[in-house]
């Protein structure tokens, strides 16, 4: 009677425990002080419970509780093998992929002692997914296509269908999209004639990764669409959520940003309801990336150290890593390579203590890479060389190319013509691999097909067991055969319309896209035009008519004090007259000069000049200026440095650079000009010690679209044209600016200009004067 009390109250401690789980974080401190008193089954079944509650809020405890049912379960087989199986997927949860395959390895032996089939396949799925996470594709397709075996002769048709949507997988990951689709087809096949709603949204959602990756965005949304269609009818906000953050990565695919960050955002608000941390994090982590091509710094890195803490915290280094690698990718955008390569050496740091072969691939490549580019290092060999022999390790092709390619640059570069080759091989083999790729994509058409011809399998059926009833008469026998015949002849014209009507399908498509394309160009070109458009008739309106008025009435004083006599305040409003017709001539020569870039009307000649000599030329134009607010001007740059370019434009990015420099100083400051020489560039450092500026007008200083003007410490003037101009200039002679400040410290103006003609090919030759 006791005990069946005990087990009662048991039971009553449980239910509120499974059925809500607000209330559920409530009952587990009682939960676990019942556990200091409960044995046997009772204790088991408590463990599971808890188990299962600590799953998504604290994974390291839900590991305990499993370890210690596997241990009351020693001594039985069946119970231990379940126990070790559930251990498994909890490790694998929290990506220690090693443990994870001891506790499937353990259960597999058991299973296969007490000749338990479905538990075996069960637990040869398991591994294979684990190796197919590894990307140890080889292993993971021996144990799933084991699996599948065993599940088509004693298994239900959804473990058959999920195996083969595993299988699927694996091929998806080695990018051999052919096998992938097919076996994608079969699983949904069987899917749909078991009417499973939510299986059959998690291979339309599959088909749609396939697409995706086959650069085929539009039909790739098409199959996430319809999967969000059913998984919302089905109301499982979980898979909702999936659903959402893969059609916001399409449309950030399609460079349409604000669909993708609302859609981001609607998968961002579930998962947070949901409470799973590390698809919170994910989601983040697209978010990010978004920022960062809208060039959103802040935004941007906001949501990626966001990502980082949650990682931090459930200890997913492999994540945290990936999160690195990615604020180094940001960092690069703006520049600032010191930066990047310091993410990405912790990036590869994690991926060396974890043993995660494609990410040591990735991370040693964008650290040579940004070496060999922009730094004089040896360094990048050595780097380059490991990523090259991870690629090689992970068989990851997309990464063996690119590393072939950058060796094969490096060593080209350094002029040894025999190892470059050698490298020349292996890309040239990668290559190869991409043709093989193509002609996979050709077959996915012909798969479709077929499937479509599946559907109609019932009736072939039919019309086979007619012809057996009727074979007896022998006439009848005989006009079947025609009959047969006939139907052949039109079965396979009809299979060769379909595969011609499916081609020229997939060439209207092509040729739909490409117009999508050339429209989508076509609307950023006439947005550009007509932020030029508004720029120049909002300087003509305002920032033309100012100095013209504040001149009528400073001519207008200046005769008044003829009268009066007032030597001093003529001499004041000369000056200012002066000063405002000056400010004036150079704002009225940016606007033309950069009108004349706009319309295509500049012409560039590019050749070597001496940098120093150039900037001296530029400021005696300013000499007025440094002298009316007395700055001194620092040089840190070698006087026989030399750079490729059209020395009229970069010689008005000088003097535009340097006005400003000089306008924004407080007087008696001091302006330093400093190069660095890069392998291919010069780099330029323009840097004063005056005002600065705020990060969010930062980021407004270059583009079209904004309204951000300040005043000098003189209180000049300006219309923001000529930073707009010296954009132009540099990116048109093959050179990048950009610019860093800080409120109250200061501003540093950044260009790079080629040293050679290697980068400008865009641009016409000159002979060197």
């Amino acid at each position: 009677m006791l005990y069946k009390l005990k087990y009662f109250l048991l039971i009553l401690l449980l239910f509120p425990i499974t059925t809500v789980m607000g209330q559920a974080q409530n009952q587990i401190p009682n939960a676990e002080e019942l556990l200091k008193t409960t044995e046997g089954s009772e204790r088991i079944a408590l463990l599971k419970e808890l188990s299962r509650l600590y799953m998504d809020t604290n994974p390291d405890k839900s590991i305990e509780y499993a370890k210690e049912i596997v241990i009351l379960n020693a001594s039985n087989p069946i119970e231990k093998s379940a126990s070790l199986y559930n251990l498994g997927n909890l490790y694998r949860r929290v990506n220690n992929y090693r443990l994870a395959l001891d506790c499937q390895n353990q259960a597999l032996e058991i299973r296969k002692t007490i000749n338990d089939q479905q538990g075996i396949a069960s637990s040869l799925n398991n591994i294979g997914e684990i190796y197919k996470t590894l990307n140890k594709s080889d292993e993971a397709l021996i144990h799933l296509n084991r699996s599948l075996e065993i599940r088509k002769e004693s298994g239900t048709q959804k473990e058959v269908a999920y195996t083969l949507n595993n299988i699927g997988s694996v091929f998806w990951l080695k990018k051999d999209y052919g096998n992938a689709l097919e076996y994608y087809l079969k699983a949904l096949e069987i899917r749909s004639e078991l009417g499973d709603k939510s299986d059959i949204a998690s291979s339309l959602n599959n088909l749609g990764n396939v697409y995706k990756n086959l650069n085929k965005p539009n039909k790739a949304l098409d199959y996430y669409s319809k999967a969000l269609e059913i998984r919302e009818e089905i109301g499982d906000k979980t898979l909702i959520a999936f659903s959402l953050n893969d059609i916001g990565g399409i449309y950030w695919r399609l460079n349409n940003f604000n669909e993708s960050l609302a859609y981001y955002n609607r998968s961002l608000a579930l998962r947070k309801e949901i409470g799973n941390k590390l698809f919170i994090a994910a989601t983040l982590k697209n978010i990010g990336t978004v920022y960062k091509d809208l060039n959103e710094l802040d935004f941007s890195l906001k949501n990626y150290n966001d990502a980082l803490k949650i990682y931090d915290e459930t200890n997913d280094q492999k994540e945290q890593a990936n999160v690195f690698s990615l604020i180094g990718n940001l960092y690069e955008t703006y520049n600032n390579f010191d930066k990047s390569l310091e993410y990405h050496k912790l990036s590869l740091t994690i991926h060396k203590r974890i043993g995660n072969y494609k990410g040591i691939a990735y991370s040693s490549n964008n650290i040579g890479e940004i070496l060999m580019k922009y730094y004089p290092d040896k360094e990048a060999k050595d780097y380059l060389l490991l990523a090259f022999d991870h690629a090689n390790l992970c068989k990851d092709r997309s990464l063996q190319k690119i590393a072939s390619e950058n060796l094969f640059e490096y060593f080209s570069n350094q002029g040894d013509y025999k190892k470059a080759l050698e490298y020349f091989r292996e890309f040239s083999s990668t290559q190869y691999d991409s043709i093989v790729d193509q002609i996979d994509k050709d077959k996915i058409a012909e798969f479709e097909a077929n499937y479509q011809i599946s559907k109609n399998k019932d009736e072939i059926k039919s019309l086979k067991a007619y012809s057996r009833q009727q074979s007896i008469v022998i006439y009848l026998f005989v006009a079947l055969i025609i009959l047969a015949g006939i139907i052949g002849y039109i079965a396979n014209k009809n299979i060769k319309i379909r595969k011609e009507a499916t081609q020229a399908l997939k060439e209207k498509n092509n040729e739909l896209e490409e117009i999508n394309s050339l429209l989508k160009e076509t609307e950023v070109s006439l947005r550009d035009l007509n932020l030029t458009k508004d720029k120049i008739f909002n300087i003509i309106s305002n920032d033309l008519r100012t100095p013209f008025n504040d001149m009528k009435l400073m001519s207008s004083k200046l005769l008044e004090s003829f009268d009066q006599a007032k030597i001093e305040t003529q001499k004041d409003l000369s000056k200012n007259i002066k000063d405002l017709s000056f400010q004036t001539y150079d704002l009225v020569e940016n606007i033309l000069l950069w009108s004349a870039s706009q319309s295509g009307k500049t012409k560039f000649s590019p050749r070597l000049f001496n940098v120093k000599e150039l900037l001296d030329h530029s400021l005696t134009k300013l000499s007025e200026q440094l002298v009316e607010k007395n700055v001194k001007i620092i040089f840190n740059l070698d006087s026989s440095s030399k750079a490729y370019a059209d020395t009229a434009a970069i010689c008005e990015v000088f003097k535009n650079l340097l006005s400003n420099a000089i306008k924004f100083s407080y007087r008696e400051g001091k302006i330093t000009i400093s190069a660095r020489e890069k392998k291919y560039w010069i780099e330029l450092d323009f840097s004063d010690e005056g005002v600065g500026m705020s990060k969010t007008n930062l980021h407004k200083i270059f583009r079209l679209d904004n309204n951000y003007l300040a005043l000098g410490t003189a209180q000049e003037k300006g219309a923001g044209i000529g930073l707009l101009l010296c954009k132009e200039y540099v990116e048109k002679n093959g050179g990048k600016i950009w610019a860093d400040s800080e409120e109250g410290k200061g501003s540093s103006f950044y260009i790079t200009i080629p040293k050679s003609d290697k980068l400008m090919g865009s641009v016409p030759k000159v002979e060197d004067q």
